[in-house]
């Protein structure tokens, strides 16, 4: 080899190992803000959950309201209501005319007559309006009727 090529050898790898320092310390300085956003992300994440060790009055944490005020809008928006023909009580009065059922029944034939549940526990709304509606609905052994 030449004097001119083994110089040029040198300087690459000179050249190399400099680059190598530089982007090996790149890489830890990435490492620790990755390691800071994933302690963040830990704490959020147990706020959300519940699980901090902050005592807080009201409303649990992570729970969200069904409205969202938009920050730079003054529109909310709202998750929108089913929109049925009759109210419940209607359809139950007219499903429970001259026979006794049960609020499962109830329930069967509220679906079947095209009434839309938009809650988590349909049945519950059923057995309300059936056990605190009694003008309305006669209640014998769990078998309801209109009166």
């Amino acid at each position: 080899m030449s004097e001119d090529a083994v110089k040029l050898y040198k300087k690459a790898m000179v050249s190399l190992q400099r680059e190598k320092l530089a982007l090996e310390k790149e890489l830890s300085s990435a490492r620790a803000i990755i390691s800071s956003a994933e302690k963040r992300l830990a704490e959020i994440d147990a706020a959300f959950s519940g699980s901090s060790s902050v005592n807080r009055r009201g409303r649990p944490v992570g729970k969200i309201s069904k409205k969202v005020k938009l920050k730079n809008a003054k529109k909310t928006v709202v998750k929108k209501r089913l929109k049925n023909k009759l109210s419940l009580k209607e359809v139950v009065l007219n499903v429970t005319k001259g026979k006794r059922l049960d609020a499962k029944q109830i329930f069967d034939a509220a679906c079947k007559a095209g009434h839309k549940f938009s809650g988590k526990n349909p049945m519950n709304s059923i057995r309300v309006l059936l056990y605190t509606n009694k003008k309305l609905f006669k209640n014998n052994k769990g078998k309801f009727t209109t009166t």
